[in-house]
C-alpha cells in the first residue's frame, strides 16, 4: 500500500471514528426504587402504602427490566443510574441491582454508571428499617426489619459501575486522586482509588466519604458523577453521632464539600483542553425545577410545599456555572423537567431533570451527543410492562382483608383495572394528589372551593353562566388540581391525561379571573392555580429537544 493510499485510509477511518462518537447514546434511568419483590411475596408492601407515596414500591422492579430491556432494544450502550436504585438501600435490593445490571452487561454489551442518592445511603453508616406496611398472604399486615447499607456497603457492591477505576477504562479519576492524564496508569487509579482515601472532613473532626468520580469509558466521552449528598450529624447516641438525611441536596455542598468546586473547575478545564465531550450527573438537581414559580408557591402555600426545601439555591446554581459546568443531569425530584440558570456573564446552565420510572409519568431519557456542543434529548415514557400487574391477586386479598376488619381502605379499587402500566401509575397518581397532596398543600381555605363545578367557578370569577355547556359542567376544581400535580410532575407527558377541551376552559377560566375586578377567595383561588398551571404547561423544553452550547440555546418540544 503506498503512502497516499494509507493517508486516504487514515482520514476515511478517522471519519468514521468521529461520526461514530457523534452518535453516542446515553440512556439515563432514575429513581427506580427497586425492591426485590419478583418470587418474594413477603417483600410487598400494600397499596395502602404506595397511593400515598411518591413513588411506587413493588412494580418498580418489572418497570426497571422493561426499561431496561427497551434500552438493549435501541442498541444503546451507555447507561447512567442518578441515584435511588433501591426502595432504601436493603442489602438484599442492592444485591438484586447488581445482579440485574450485570447481567445485562454480560448479555447486551451495556455499562452502568451509578451515584448515591438520599435512597441508597439513606444514611451515611447504614441502618436498619423497620416497617410495618408490608402484606402477609392473607391481606393482613405484617413488619419487617432489614438492614440497609451505607457508603462503604454500596461503593463496594456497585465497584463495577463507575464507583472504582477498570481497566478498560481510557481514564479513572476522583476528587482525591492525585495523577494527571497524560501520566494516567490504571494500578496508579487502584492504589488513588480505596475509600480510605476518599474521605473528607466533615465538620469539626468528622470526616464523611464522597463517591465523586470521573471516567472516560470510550475516547472522547467523559462522564462526571457529582456526589451532592451531605450527610449532617444530629446527635451522639450510645457513643455513636447519628445523622440526618441528604434531602436538601447540592444546598450543603459549598459550605460542607468545599473541595468539590475546584475540582469540577478542573474537569471542566481539562475536558475543554483535551476535546472531550463532558456529561455531569448527580442525583441531586443543579437548578430550580419549579419552572419558576418557588417563590409564587411560598408566598401561596408555605415553605414545605412543591419540594421547596430542595430547590437549589440561586449562590449554588451559579457557583457551578462559573466553575464552567453547562450540561447535567439529575433525578431526586420524580418530575420531568428542564431547568436553565441564566449566570451573571449571560451564560447559561442546562439541569434536565430525569424522571422517575416509579410514578406518574414513568420514562426515561436518551442523550444523543451529535457534536461536541450540541445535545440531542429525548424522552421515552414506559407504557408496556410484562408483569406489572402479577401482584394485583394481593392487592385484591389486602382490599378484602381491610374491609373485612372494619378498616375502610383508602385507595381506590378501580386501580386493579389498570390494562397498562402508564394506567396503574395514573391511578395511583390520582389518589396520591386525594390524599396527600390536597389535604397537605392546599390552604384551608381553599379547600370549600373544590367541589365547584367548572361552571360554578367560573361564575363566581367573571359572572359568566356556562351552567348548560357540558364542557364546563362536567369537572371540577379538583379535577383541576389534579391537572395541575400531573403537569408539575411530567409537564407536557401529562397533556396525554388531559382532554382539550378542559384545557381550553381552565385557559378560559384562568384569563377571566386574571381581568375580573372583583376581589373574592374565587378569584384569588383561581388566580393562584392559574399562575401555577400556566408555568408548568409553558415551561423550557422538556420532552424531546436539541441543546446547543455554541449559540447557548435549547429548541424543540
Amino acid at each position: 500500500m503506498n503512502k497516499i493510499m494509507k493517508i486516504c485510509l487514515a482520514i476515511c477511518l478517522w471519519g468514521m471514528i468521529l461520526q461514530g462518537s457523534a452518535q453516542t447514546q446515553i440512556a439515563f434511568i432514575s429513581d427506580a426504587h427497586i425492591q426485590d419483590v419478583d418470587g418474594h411475596a413477603e417483600r410487598v408492601r400494600s397499596m395502602e402504602a404506595q397511593v400515598q407515596s411518591t413513588r411506587l414500591f413493588n412494580e418498580n422492579y418489572y418497570v426497571f427490566l422493561a426499561a431496561l430491556d427497551d434500552v438493549a432494544r435501541r442498541d444503546i450502550r451507555w447507561v447512567v443510574l442518578p441515584g435511588d436504585l433501591t426502595d432504601d438501600g436493603q442489602f438484599f435490593n442492592q444485591q438484586k441491582i447488581k445482579e440485574l445490571l450485570n447481567s445485562y452487561a454480560a448479555a447486551k454489551g451495556m455499562r452502568f454508571f451509578v451515584t448515591t442518592g438520599n435512597h441508597d445511603p439513606a444514611l451515611p453508616l447504614g441502618l436498619v428499617k423497620k416497617n410495618t406496611h408490608f402484606l402477609a398472604a392473607d391481606g393482613s399486615r405484617v413488619t419487617r426489619e432489614d438492614s440497609c447499607a451505607g457508603y462503604v456497603s454500596q461503593m463496594e457492591c456497585y465497584a463495577d459501575f463507575g464507583f472504582f477505576p477498570r481497566k478498560d477504562d481510557c481514564y479513572w479519576e476522583s476528587p482525591f486522586t492525585s495523577y494527571t492524564y497524560d501520566k494516567y496508569a490504571y494500578e496508579d487509579a487502584c492504589r488513588e482509588s480505596v475509600l480510605g482515601k476518599r474521605t473528607y472532613t466533615l465538620c469539626d473532626s468528622l470526616t464523611a466519604t464522597d463517591a465523586s468520580y470521573l471516567v472516560e469509558p470510550v475516547d472522547g466521552l467523559w462522564l462526571l458523577a457529582i456526589d451532592g449528598g451531605v450527610y449532617l450529624p444530629k446527635e451522639m447516641k450510645d457513643g455513636k453521632w447519628t445523622y440526618q438525611g441528604s434531602s436538601a441536596g447540592y444546598n450543603l455542598v459549598l459550605k460542607h464539600k468545599p473541595f468539590l468546586l475546584p475540582w469540577v473547575r478542573k474537569v471542566v478545564e481539562e475536558a475543554r483542553k483535551r476535546h472531550k465531550t463532558l456529561v455531569a450527573f448527580s442525583h441531586y438537581p443543579l437548578v430550580d425545577f419549579n419552572d419558576g414559580v418557588s417563590e409564587s408557591v411560598r408566598r401561596m402555600w408555605g415553605d414545605r410545599c412543591f419540594d421547596l426545601h430542595r430547590v437549589p439555591e440561586a449562590e449554588v446554581s451559579e457557583a457551578f456555572l462559573q466553575v464552567g459546568l453547562r450540561l447535567h443531569f439529575a433525578g431526586h425530584m420524580h418530575v420531568n423537567d428542564t431547568g436553565i440558570w441564566e449566570g451573571k456573564d449571560g451564560k447559561h446552565l442546562y439541569n434536565i431533570q430525569v424522571p422517575s420510572i416509579a410514578t406518574y409519568v414513568p420514562a426515561y431519557k436518551i442523550l444523543t451527543i451529535e457534536s461536541d456542543e450540541v445535545f440531542r434529548v429525548e424522552t421515552v415514557m414506559l407504557d408496556t410492562v410484562p408483569g406489572f400487574d402479577s401482584l394485583f391477586p394481593l392487592y385484591r386479598a389486602e382490599y378484602q382483608s381491610d374491609s373485612l376488619r372494619g378498616h375502610s381502605p383508602v385507595w381506590n379499587k378501580e386501580i386493579l383495572s389498570a390494562r397498562t402500566y402508564g394506567e396503574f401509575c395514573d391511578y395511583q397518581f390520582r389518589d396520591l394528589v386525594r390524599l396527600r397532596f390536597i389535604p397537605r398543600d392546599l390552604p384551608e381555605s381553599w379547600q370549600a372551593c373544590l367541589d365547584f363545578t367548572g361552571a360554578r367557578m367560573l361564575k363566581a370569577v367573571s359572572g359568566e353562566d356556562k351552567s348548560d355547556d357540558a364542557d364546563w359542567t362536567d369537572w371540577c376544581m379538583k379535577d383541576l388540581v389534579l391537572d395541575l400535580y400531573r403537569l408539575r410532575y411530567a409537564e407536557r407527558l401529562a397533556l396525554k391525561d388531559i382532554p382539550e377541551t378542559r384545557l381550553a376552559a381552565y385557559r378560559y377560566l384562568f384569563d377571566r379571573a386574571r381581568i375580573s375586578p372583583l376581589r373574592s377567595a374565587e378569584v384569588e383561588i383561581v388566580n393562584g392555580l392559574g399562575t401555577l398551571f400556566l408555568a408548568f404547561l409553558n415551561g423550557e423544553p422538556c420532552q424531546n429537544f436539541v441543546i446547543d452550547l455554541e449559540k447557548d440555546a435549547i429548541t424543540g418540544d
